[in-house]
């Protein structure tokens, strides 16, 4: 009787630990799932990162000047949502669609910076010599406007007067850009009489709709007007591009350096020597313009100025 006593209560001691190991059992198991898990993550996460490193150093090798410019887009990118399918397609391009590597690396570029496919790059082309989109480059963009008034609505005095007077401090300009009048040191002459269409400073794009800075004053003038070098100097490119059309830079003493845009024909080469009031060529409409006018730009020692200062209107 004992005996019998005896064997079950070992027998319920043995069942008890089978039970206790296969329940330790299960949670090992668990444990190991979960690592499992955790080490999966972790591993497509390192060859994500690592995929995205070889992809950098790619563009970088292959397209060292574009990648100059990534960096500086790169903050206002982080504000805006980006379609990461579209990135992520166009990165496949690079593997699996006909094309050269620098193509499908561009449109991994539009895909992060441009997802509305807005052109929002400065593109050159037929340029006369090499050096004239290098020296484009220097210049910021010019931005389309109307710049001849409709019949009958010539703007109002006291208009003019308003725009005159806009004032702005340091903390509102951008950079590179002053308001004061500086002296130049040499003699100059306007280079198109023409009718203000635009004024430097703020405006409302008019493509855009948004807020921007005009870096240089629209003088409106008949197609075929002729255009006059601003001041003795050398002329460092000649080209034609999307926004500026047709364009001419000339370099000047003391640092200064001027822009000519949309032209309708550019009347010296570069690397040209020329005198004030030399004629560089004629008005036009080319590039982003709805009308005749000369766009014109002048820099001293890298900083915008107000060329208002310096010229004579209609």
């Amino acid at each position: 009787m004992t005996a019998r006593r005896s064997g079950r209560r070992t027998a319920a001691s043995v069942g008890r630990k089978r039970t206790v190991a296969r329940q330790v059992g299960r949670r090992q198991s668990g444990k190991t799932d979960a690592l499992s898990a955790a080490e999966r993550l972790r591993l497509i996460r390192l060859v994500t990162c690592g995929g995205i490193f070889v992809l950098l150093v790619a563009a970088k090798l292959l397209l060292p000047g574009r990648m100059a410019g990534v960096s500086q887009k790169l903050s206002e990118a982080m504000t805006r949502s980006v379609d990461v399918q579209a990135v992520f397609s166009a990165v496949g391009g690079l593997f699996t669609k006909d094309g050269t590597p620098a193509e499908a690396a561009d449109e991994v570029y539009r895909a992060v910076f441009h997802p509305e496919g807005a052109e929002t790059r400065q593109t050159a082309a037929r340029t006369a010599d090499g050096a004239a989109l290098t020296e484009l480059r220097n210049w910021r963009d010019a931005e389309p406007l109307n710049t001849i008034p409709p019949a009958g609505e010539d703007p109002a005095p006291e208009e003019l007067e308003t725009m005159d007077l806009v004032l702005y401090s340091d903390e509102d300009l951008p950079e590179n850009v002053s308001m004061r009048q500086a002296i130049l040191g040499f003699d100059h002459e306007t280079p198109v009489k023409g009718v203000l269409s635009s004024n430097f400073g703020y405006r409302d794009h008019p493509l855009e709709g948004t807020e921007r800075f005009h870096y240089g004053v629209d003088l409106a003038a008949d197609t075929g007007t002729a255009i006059a070098c601003f001041a003795d100097g050398t002329v460092t490119a000649v080209g034609e591009s999307s926004s500026y059309g047709k364009y001419c830079t000339v370099t000047h003493a003391n640092g200064c350096a001027t822009l000519y845009a949309h032209c309708g024909r550019i009347s010296v080469s570069s690397g040209a020597a020329v005198k004030k009031g030399e004629k560089l060529g004629e008005v036009g409409e080319t590039g982003m313009a709805t009308g005749p006018h000369l766009h014109f730009e002048l820099q001293k020692d890298g900083v915008y100025l107000n060329p208002i200062y310096y010229v004579e209107t209609a």
